[in-house]
């Protein structure tokens, strides 16, 4: 049984370098044996996302990225704290709008539609990450977005529009990379400042009123991480500008809905908000890549100057 599981550590070893399985192979299995509780026969869910974790880690060092993986975890608060003050300003001031008597709608109780649900999720979701849950409440929460979808489909509920869930699952999926460890209170504040605003906005207003609330969380965004950039590459910290790259799809997608606005129209139309997503999913999933590659080429052209000087 012991070298079954072993085998099946071993297997995992494959997102791992190579050379770094040749080194210290053996070495991870074997404290993952000993961490094995009697009779495990597979390793855990746990234990195949931290070896995944940890491999990743590793083909980033090996690429001289390493700030990469640094960088994540400080993208995910940033995540986190945008998609819980969206979800603040949305449950405030999108759900309790009033529907006009004589209009076909089924609210959900006291709320408009299913989204509440969701962003409820959402603001939870901010609080769990000050006692260290973040990320199962964050999946919980990312789960719950996307269902509101098939769910409207097979029920008679309304959903929020496709412009309005979209940046949202984007901005849960880089939350997932939130430390394991408990996280500050960014989240909490950013989400009871917007909820604080919406407050003093209050109106009648639904999602569609509110379409420049996504204008704004990417300029705030972006300042933010501007800041944060301008702030990492003074103090020479790996990081650097990679958080900017990172979250590059969610702030495009937040932006560009203001832009597929067609004509007199107050919303975009749904070939518009497809087109916006599929360019923001285009630029950020090459913007990271591209940044890793020019790394090591800057690198490599580095070591092989100061190769000749020092044969010169």
């Amino acid at each position: 049984m012991t070298r079954s599981l072993a085998d099946r550590y071993r297997s995992l070893l494959r997102f791992y370098p190579a050379d770094y399985r040749a080194e210290r192979g053996d070495e991870l299995v074997d404290t993952y044996l000993d961490l094995a509780e009697p009779g495990q026969r597979r390793p855990r869910p746990a234990d195949v996302a931290d070896l995944a974790r940890g491999g990743l880690r590793q083909h980033l060092r090996a690429r001289h990225a390493h700030g990469l993986a640094d960088a994540l975890p400080f993208a995910a608060i940033l995540a986190l704290s945008t998609a819980t003050a969206l979800a603040a300003v949305w449950l405030v001031a999108a759900e309790t709008v009033t529907i006009p008597m004589g209009v076909f709608w089924t609210s959900v109780g006291p709320f408009a539609t299913l989204g509440a649900v969701a962003w409820i999720a959402w603001l939870l979701a901010a609080v769990a990450a000050l006692a260290g849950w973040s990320r199962p409440v964050v999946l919980v929460a990312l789960l719950v977005t996307v269902a509101t979808i098939p769910v409207s489909w097979l029920t008679s509920y309304a959903r929020p529009p496709l412009f309005v869930l979209v940046p949202q699952v984007a901005l849960g999926l880089f939350a997932l990379f939130l430390p394991a460890r408990r996280v500050s209170y960014e989240p909490i504040v950013v989400a009871v400042a917007a909820t604080g605003a919406a407050v003093l906005i209050r109106g009648d207003f639904f999602y569609y009123n509110l379409l420049d609330v996504l204008a704004f969380a990417a300029v705030g965004l972006a300042l933010v991480i501007a800041v944060s950039g301008a702030v990492f590459t003074s103090r020479g910290d790996a990081r650097g500008w990679l958080p900017a790259q990172v979250l590059l799809g969610p702030i495009l997608l937040l932006a560009l809905t203001r832009l597929a606005e067609p004509g007199q129209q107050r919303w975009p139309e749904f070939s518009g908000a497809v087109l916006t997503a599929v360019v923001s999913t285009v630029v950020a999933a090459a913007a990271v890549p591209a940044s890793v590659w020019l790394s090591g080429r800057r690198r490599r052209t580095r070591c092989a100057a100061c190769g000749q000087r020092s044969i010169g």
